[in-house]
C-alpha cells in the first residue's frame, strides 16, 4: 500500500521503493525479525497491541463513568484536530519520518480527521475537550479508531467517559466486540481498556526506514 502525505510517500512494501520517502514494515513482535531489520537500515519505532473488550463480559456500570456530556456529531473538526495534535507527541501513526514533528504528524492527522464521519466529543461547560471516533472492522466489532483527550482536561475524567460511552454504544448497537491498537508506551490508554476487562494481545512492531535516492 503507498499512502501520500504532502510531498511525503510511504511504502509498506520492501519491493516498491520508486519515488518512495520512507518505508514502514509492521510485523509481528520477534526479536529475530527486529535484529533483521536493524541490520537492514531500519529501526524499530514502536510496538504495539491489539486490545478487545468483550461487551457480553463487561459487567462494569458504564453509566458511573460517563460524568460529562458527550455528543455524537459531525461538528468540532478543527477543535479535534488541535486535540489530536497536542496528544499524538510520538504516535508512530502520525510521525511518519524517523524523526518526530508536529508539522508533519499535523499534515497527517489532518487527513485522518477530515476523513472521519460522526464522532462521539466529550464537552465540558459546551467546550469540546476530547474525543473518539469508532469504525465497524466486521458484523460483529467495533474499532476504536482515533482517540484523544486534551491535556488539561485528562484529569475530568473524560477518556473514562469516552471508553464506556463507546462499550454502552456498542453494545447497544448489537456488537460483540469494542477493539483497538494501542502503543506499549501509552500505559494510560492500557489502563483505561483494563478498566473494562480489555484483553491484550497479537504484539506488532513497527519499522521505519527513509529511502534515499541518490545516484
Amino acid at each position: 500500500m503507498i499512502l501520500t502525505y504532502g510531498d511525503i510517500i510511504i511504502s509498506d512494501d520492501e519491493t516498491k521503493t520508486d519515488g518512495v520517502s520512507v518505508l514502514r514494515i509492521v510485523k509481528p513482535a520477534n526479536a529475530d525479525t527486529e535484529t533483521t531489520y536493524q541490520r537492514r537500515g531500519f529501526f524499530l519505532a514502536d510496538r504495539t497491541v491489539k486490545t478487545t473488550i468483550s461487551l457480553a463480559k463487561c459487567e462494569t456500570d458504564l453509566d458511573k463513568f460517563i460524568r460529562l456530556p458527550i455528543v455524537e456529531t459531525t461538528q468540532y473538526k478543527e477543535d479535534i484536530l488541535k486535540i489530536a495534535v497536542k496528544s499524538f507527541v510520538y504516535d508512530r501513526r502520525f510521525h511518519v519520518l524517523p524523526d518526530c514533528s508536529t508539522d508533519i504528524s499535523g499534515m497527517v492527522l489532518k487527513q485522518w480527521v477530515d476523513e472521519l464521519d460522526t464522532v462521539f466529543v466529550a464537552l465540558f461547560k459546551e467546550l469540546p475537550i476530547g474525543f473518539l471516533a469508532l469504525k465497524e472492522t466486521s458484523a460483529d466489532t467495533l474499532f476504536v479508531h482515533l482517540a484523544a483527550v486534551s491535556e488539561k482536561y485528562r484529569m475530568t475524567g473524560a477518556a473514562m467517559a469516552l471508553y464506556a460511552n463507546a462499550c454502552k454504544v456498542a453494545k447497544q448497537r448489537g456488537y460483540k466486540r469494542l477493539e483497538g491498537r494501542i502503543s506499549t508506551q501509552n500505559t494510560a490508554v492500557m489502563n483505561v481498556y483494563a478498566a473494562f476487562g480489555a484483553v491484550f494481545s497479537e504484539p506488532q512492531d513497527i519499522f521505519i526506514k527513509e529511502v534515499s535516492h541518490d545516484a
